[in-house]
């Protein structure tokens, strides 16, 4: 009893901190949305400080696995598995230059909706159907030939811990259109930050980067590797802490 009143109440701090923190970060940095892309690189980095402060008050540690699978040259997508929050945080202390796919109710989300679009992610609306993939295209290749990596979770929204939904096809359409590498990124940060609750548990999570899915695999057979790579990786993963089920 007195565990779980210690986690309420430091899940209602690190609300207040979350909130704090990135609203007083974005203010300082709204003079820079006005200044071109490639002047704005700071506000990231310093959304990534403010992870590393939220991920102390909660007691959480990311161990990174696999970094010498990135390419040493040239562009890539890293295609992540997507169980928490805590994605939008981690991937800039792994990874420089690096670009965000999200679709646009993201956006309208008070305070971190107004990030999101001053770092000029690209925002889909996933209504739009093919004009959306193609726009996605678009800027994506814009952003790749500035020197950018992209980042995009294939299933579209957080999934639960040991839940698998099916990859969208759009990663496979950008994998064939830009030529390039994608990194299959396994994780296991929904035991930590579940999906949808406001309480958050101490442990070591895993981000794993897998080797790269080379260019010139046929559409459908990418997707259905990329899906199980990504997903069996995940099962792998060592449980972060014994909180979870309680």
């Amino acid at each position: 009893m007195m565990l779980k009143l210690f986690f309420w109440l430091r899940a209602f701090i690190f609300t207040i901190v979350l909130y704090a923190l990135v609203l007083s970060w974005t203010i300082l940095c709204l003079p820079a949305f006005l200044l071109p892309v490639k002047k704005r690189e700071f506000v990231p980095i310093g959304m990534a400080v403010i992870g590393q402060v939220l991920m102390r008050l909660i007691g959480i540690k990311i161990k990174v696995e696999g970094l010498e699978n990135l390419p040493k040259e040239g562009g890539y997508i890293l295609a992540s598995k997507h169980q928490s929050a805590l994605e939008s945080f981690i991937f800039h202390k792994s990874v420089n230059k690096i670009i965000y796919v999200l679709k646009r109710e993201l956006t309208w989300i008070p305070v971190v909706g107004w990030w999101f679009r001053g770092t000029n992610c690209i925002v889909i609306n996933r209504a739009g159907a093919g004009k959306a993939m193609k726009q996605m295209f678009e800027e994506t290749k814009k952003r790749m030939e500035q020197g950018y990596h992209l980042v995009i979770f294939p299933e579209g929204t957080r999934t639960p811990v040991g839940k698998r939904i099916p990859f969208s096809p759009g990663i496979a359409l950008l994998y064939e259109k830009l030529d390039t590498p994608v990194i299959p990124v396994a994780l296991n940060t929904g035991y930590c930050w579940p999906k949808n609750k406001l309480i958050k548990y101490p442990g070591t999570v895993t981000v794993r980067f897998l080797p790269a899915i080379e260019k010139g695999m046929e559409r459908r057979a990418f997707l259905k590797a990329l899906e199980e790579t990504v997903n069996d990786a995940v099962d792998t993963l060592p449980k972060p802490n014994t909180y979870f089920d309680k």
